[in-house]
């Protein structure tokens, strides 16, 4: 039997999946971004921990804008998606076009309120040319 609480938690992971790979899909144009991420992202409360990024929403599609313009064919891959009460955590792939063929490996962290995004913080990390193991960043 599914509970409100899971029905709620798969919401949350389903919404953030969509949210990351709308902004950050090259294929889809800026103004479908814009028109769009507002079901995913509250536009009227958004907190932001990234120390590059200032609070609001229109921070955030700038940040988009200069992705679409100065790394064509830059893409995520969103690995996985965990959620914990009004939290969800994704553990992404990102690539930054031709110059960027390894990536990063990014952490998203989101809050979650009446169903949107109220709040991001992010964990960035390099996917190295060479690793000690072999059981790669995902």
């Amino acid at each position: 039997m599914t509970t409100p609480a899971t029905r709620q938690t798969t919401q949350q992971k389903v919404a953030t999946k969509a949210a990351l790979e709308l902004l950050f899909s090259a294929d889809i144009s800026f103004e479908q971004k814009r028109r769009e991420i507002a079901n995913y992202i509250n536009p009227d409360k958004y907190i932001q921990h990234s120390p590059g990024l200032a609070d609001g929403l229109e921070t955030l599609l700038e940040l988009v804008r200069t992705f679409d313009r100065d790394c064509p064919g830059y893409s995520i891959e969103v690995k996985r998606v965990f959620a914990d009460g009004n939290h969800t955590v994704a553990h992404c792939h990102y690539r930054f076009g031709a110059d960027d063929p390894l990536g990063k490996a990014i952490v998203e962290i989101f809050r979650f309120e009446d169903g949107r995004m109220v709040e991001h913080w992010d964990v960035i990390q390099d996917v190295p040319a060479t690793a000690v193991n072999s059981n790669g960043m995902f």
